[in-house]
């Protein structure tokens, strides 16, 4: 009887070891479509600021403009910062937000006529 009781309690163990860890998902985790928004802001400031630097035009530097996207887009940069960090920890959510973002990104170069 101890006998069946240690190898129950050993394949629970090993189970409960084995199992895939539940994910832990922040309390303010921003959505798949509104990263997708915000990423597409932050990408084209970085495209504006790159210009600007290469034009020799009134240079600034994209971070600058970050808080006024994630106010335009009601959040902010903590919990940006927080929701990244989970989708980077989730390729899979990561690689569908992007493919989002490079799609989004393409219909505004074709829509502006500019290569």
């Amino acid at each position: 009887m101890k006998r069946i009781l240690f190898l129950a309690g050993i394949i629970v163990l090993l189970v409960w070891s084995c199992s895939k860890p539940k994910e832990k998902v922040p309390d303010h985790l921003i959505s798949p479509d509104s990263m997708v928004s915000i990423l597409v802001d932050i990408h084209l400031v970085e495209a504006a600021a790159n210009i600007t630097r290469l034009n020799d035009v009134q240079p600034f530097k994209a971070p600058q403009l970050y808080p006024a996207i994630f106010k335009s887009h009601q959040t902010d940069s903590a919990t940006f910062h927080t929701s990244f960090d989970y989708y980077l920890q989730n390729p899979k959510k990561l690689e569908a937000i992007y493919e989002k973002v490079l799609n989004e990104l393409s219909r505004r170069e074709s829509e502006s006529g500019k290569p």
